[in-house]
């Protein structure tokens, strides 16, 4: 598509009429954090350009050359208080089951429809600014459930629970000693946060795809200015620029406005990229007066030129070079109005004769 980013600089138109550290899937079971609800807030590395957090001594830890540490997930922590580095199995199912409990309101061992979905309502889950709304979170917590279901009996039974469970605890215990340490955890983080950003590169390379930056659009327009530059001596004289007038006569300009007006319109553009007015077109000026087009066409301002941006500056480029047309026209003379026909006087029609003796309006016996 960036084949259509080439005009307007050298065609004269109408000449024609990142996210927070996340742990890895819980497969599916909600846990102390049901996928419905919003993540736990948690520590997040630094973006990239942005300044480093102090470190003792006063000092930055880009300063000192050592990178942040990739940040523990909140469930780490609260699960050990005693700060021993580590988080048993037992204690693992102990805390992800805490929300089974919590549902299984009629204590019964097992969750029903009616009971899994609250999981999208308070305090399982709450409303966040541009997040989904209840409706929304419910219909997710149904497809949940049937994926939570594995014997397919409509409830979910603890067993099925503890199952997913210890697969989550097994993704983290790496050298199967049912037990996570502090190395295991921050190596899985680490691996999902790079996951997570090379996804969200894919997205923005698909939703750049197509699109024109500023640095592709400049080049797109010297590389235009390069086929005029039939000397290469790196400027364009006027000379040079009026080939984009296009033939003065013959097969070719038919269709074509008068060449007069297309040579003026051509002086025109020239003359408006010429800043210092020397009659020369430099790589300086051309790539100012690229910027400057960039800058106009970029409609929603975040440096990337889009299909639809480009089409609306064709449409506008359009409309000014017809009202210069116009301008530029002679305007035509004003013809003389024939002048209005005589308008014959009507013959003189008799008047009706009124009865004698009798005054006008009066009837007949009131004399």
């Amino acid at each position: 598509m960036k084949r259509l980013f080439r005009p307007l600089l050298f065609t004269v138109a109408v000449m024609s009429l990142p996210a927070a550290a996340q742990t890895p899937p819980t497969q599916g079971w909600p846990a102390n954090r049901p996928p419905t609800a919003q993540p736990t807030p948690q520590a997040t590395p630094p973006a990239a350009g942005a300044p480093a957090a102090p470190a003792p001594g006063g000092q930055t830890q880009q300063a000192t050359g050592t990178p942040p540490p990739i940040p523990l997930p909140q469930w780490f922590v609260e699960i050990d208080t005693a700060k021993k580095g580590e988080v048993s199995r037992a204690d693992f199912l102990k805390y992800r089951m805490k929300s089974f409990e919590e549902l299984d309101a009629n204590k019964d061992g097992k969750l029903s429809v009616e009971e899994f979905l609250k999981v999208a309502e308070p305090p399982f889950s709450q409303d966040v600014p541009n997040g989904p709304k209840l409706e929304e979170r419910r219909n997710r917590a149904k497809t949940e459930f049937q994926n939570l279901d594995t014997n397919r009996d409509n409830f979910i039974e603890r067993a099925e629970a503890e199952a997913l469970v210890h697969s989550e605890f097994n993704q983290y215990d790496t050298d199967r000693d049912n037990k996570v340490t502090e190395p295991e955890v921050r190596l899985i983080v680490q691996r999902s946060l790079a996951r997570e950003a090379a996804a969200r590169q894919e997205i923005e390379q698909r939703r750049r795809q197509g699109m024109a930056a500023i640095n592709d659009f400049i080049d797109m327009q010297l590389r235009e200015a390069d086929k005029l530059d039939k000397n290469n001596d790196g400027r364009i004289n006027q000379q040079e620029y009026l080939v984009l007038t296009g033939p003065a006569d013959g097969p070719q300009a038919k269709g074509l406005l008068p060449y007069d007006i297309r040579k003026q319109l051509v002086l025109r553009k020239f003359a408006e990229i010429d800043a210092n007015k020397d009659s020369q077109l430099d790589r300086v000026e051309l790539t100012g007066a690229a910027v400057k087009q960039f800058l106009e066409i970029d409609a929603n301002k975040d440096r990337f030129l889009t299909e639809d941006e480009f089409k609306k500056a064709q449409e506008n480029e359009t409309k000014k070079m017809r009202a210069i047309i116009q301008a530029m026209q002679p305007a035509q003379p004003a013809q003389p109005r024939p002048a209005p026909a005589p308008v014959r006087p009507r013959a003189a029609q008799p008047q009706p004769q009124q009865p004698q003796g009798l005054a006008p309006g009066l009837p007949q016996g009131t004399r």
